[in-house]
């Protein structure tokens, strides 16, 4: 079992009506910080966030937002598939979900240190331009995308960790 969860504990910061600090961009419950719980909020204790902060969120979008031209959404370009030319190697792929796992558990749990941050982010960077990599070359499947996704993700949670100078809820740094 990986805490994977509770890596990034807190959310997105809030407004009362949910609005983020990117304009037309909500947030709430377990992926709003709306500052109720404090810095501790874990899964309990959002029931609030979700039921009010949803409410208030839609009040504000229904009362504030224009509606979305359609038209804006034509310069899309379409979606150019890769090649295929590697075959997927479930073994491979258990690996690479393994290592990414150790990694944050290791290194980006609960107690962080600086130095095992960085170690966290070297061999992450190694892992993802393998992964991407493959990625580009391989016939796309839900596990492909979702290790993908992962390992893009772990990144952003070591990078975050590494700024934070502050600990405050759930993490704390040695």
């Amino acid at each position: 079992m990986v805490p994977a969860a509770h890596y990034s504990c807190g959310g997105i910061k809030v407004d009362t009506h949910g609005r983020t600090s990117i304009a037309n961009l909500y947030a709430v419950g377990e992926a709003a910080c709306s500052g109720v719980h404090g810095a501790n909020r874990l899964a309990s204790t959002s029931l609030l966030e979700g039921l009010v902060w949803a409410r208030q969120a839609a009040d504000h979008i229904g009362e504030n937002m224009k509606k979305i031209e359609i038209s804006r959404f034509n310069s899309i370009p379409d979606w150019n598939p890769p090649l295929c030319t590697e075959e997927f190697d479930p073994l491979l792929f258990q690996q690479d979900w393994k290592m990414i796992q150790l990694t944050m558990w290791n290194y980006a749990g609960i107690s962080r240190s600086k130095k095992g941050l960085e170690r966290a982010h070297a061999d992450l960077e190694y892992h993802a331009h393998r992964i991407f990599k493959f990625y580009k070359n391989a016939r796309l499947t839900r596990q492909i995308i979702e290790l993908r996704n992962g390992v893009i993700n772990a990144s952003l949670i070591v990078k975050a960790a590494s700024r934070n100078k502050k600990s405050i809820g759930c993490h704390f740094i040695r």
